[in-house]
């Protein structure tokens, strides 16, 4: 790191009037610097800025503070606008639940219980023992996906896996079309979805792409699972965020994890908290049951990339469901990129905690910034 900073100005764009303050006690993990001559009454934006070389750099979320008539930080105000900073959330509901991790370089990782290490594994956002986690794993014995599933919405909160140098080879040619119930609700009819069409415009909506699992037909079939379909509408699946799937699929997963030996860790999911649900659609259960899936208003995507030198980058997106009614090609590069934003943007609007198996420092660096320079066609 060349230099760390915060830049700040009362102009909510950064881009007039803008002051720069570098940091002379970056310890690799924390800094501080003194804003002064600060005028009363007035609401600053602020970020901070990291500094690689000369050529590249890192800027983090744009902040509010405020100050008050004596021209010092209203600390009252500044918090009430970044309660995130002081609580970071970690979940949708006041009624979340979580282990907690005994180490002191990863205060909020995974916990293994009944022996199942998978939610160790780097891809995995923080397991919320709220719902069902569900792993879904090759006859090799390789962790194909996994996902954590609400009953009580009919979908998934969300679903992990990864582009590695074996899972990104292309064995297959064409997708199964082996729609099946979820394997784990076998002895649980009532939260196991028929296999039939959502309906009404919607497209069941693969979440782990068949695209994405074409290394051998067995990964394949496994995300036709029910458990990985949402209901999406068929322009915004097939088109919309399609763009962006084949992006991070192809530019990103496949041919770089093949070709670099890098992985690509990916977290994918549709909001479901009320609120942020555009209703829900009626479907049938295996034992003829009516139930009401739950049908994300946005749906969104962490990446986390690692080199084979363990350089470490990310990036997030966050997208409307809803028909654009643009299929031109420039707009649909145009926007994908007003789609990313930063994993922790991506944490604020979700509730969840991405990527919470790296060490603390590690998380905080990565997760706060992106640069679209880094990732290719973006």
């Amino acid at each position: 790191v060349h230099s760390v900073s915060i830049e700040y100005s009362t102009d909510k764009n950064l881009k007039n009037g803008v002051i720069e303050i570098v940091s002379h006690d970056f310890d690799g993990k924390d800094f501080t610097v003194i804003l002064s001559n600060m005028i009363s009454d007035t609401t600053y934006y602020y970020r901070s800025r990291v500094r690689v070389n000369e050529y590249q750099s890192f800027v983090g979320k744009t902040r509010i503070l405020y100050t008050d008539k004596a021209g010092n930080l209203d600390e009252e105000k500044t918090k009430a606008e970044n309660s995130d900073l002081y609580n970071k959330p970690s979940g949708n509901t006041d009624q979340d639940s979580y282990l907690a991790s005994d180490d002191p370089n990863n205060t909020n990782a995974n916990v293994a219980t009944n022996g199942d290490k998978t939610v160790l594994n780097i891809e995995m956002p923080r397991i919320n023992l709220r719902y069902d986690y569900i792993c879904h794993k090759l006859s090799n014995g390789d962790v194909n996906y996994t996902l954590l599933y609400d009953k009580s919405k009919m979908h998934s909160v969300w679903v992990a896996y990864t582009y590695d140098k074996t899972n990104s080879q292309k064995k297959v040619n064409k997708r199964s079309d082996a729609w099946s119930g979820e394997p784990y609700y076998d002895n649980d009819q009532d939260h196991q979805l028929n296999t039939r069409a959502f309906g009404n415009g919607y497209d069941r909506g693969h979440l782990v792409g068949s695209a994405e699992r074409y290394s051998s037909l067995e990964a394949n079939e496994q995300t036709f699972y029910m458990s990985n379909m949402s209901p999406m509408l068929s322009a915004f699946n097939q088109i919309y965020w399609g763009a962006v799937e084949d992006k991070v699929r192809d530019e990103w997963g496949r041919s770089t994890s093949v070709n670099n030996g890098g992985v690509l860790y990916i977290v994918k999911g549709g909001t479901i908290n009320e609120g942020n649900i555009l209703g829900y659609i009626s479907h049938q259960t295996t034992n003829n049951k009516f139930v009401d899936v739950a049908i994300p208003k946005y749906y969104w995507m962490a990446c986390l990339f690692i080199e084979k030198d363990g350089t470490k980058r990310s990036i997030g997106f966050w997208m409307e469901h809803k028909d654009y009614n643009n299929t031109n090609k420039d707009y649909l590069e145009n926007l994908a990129k007003e789609s990313a934003c930063s994993i922790d943007e991506l944490e604020e609007r979700t509730g969840l905690d991405f990527f919470c198996n790296l060490r603390d420092d590690d998380e905080n660096f990565v997760e706060s910034s992106f640069s679209a320079s880094l990732w290719k066609g973006l």
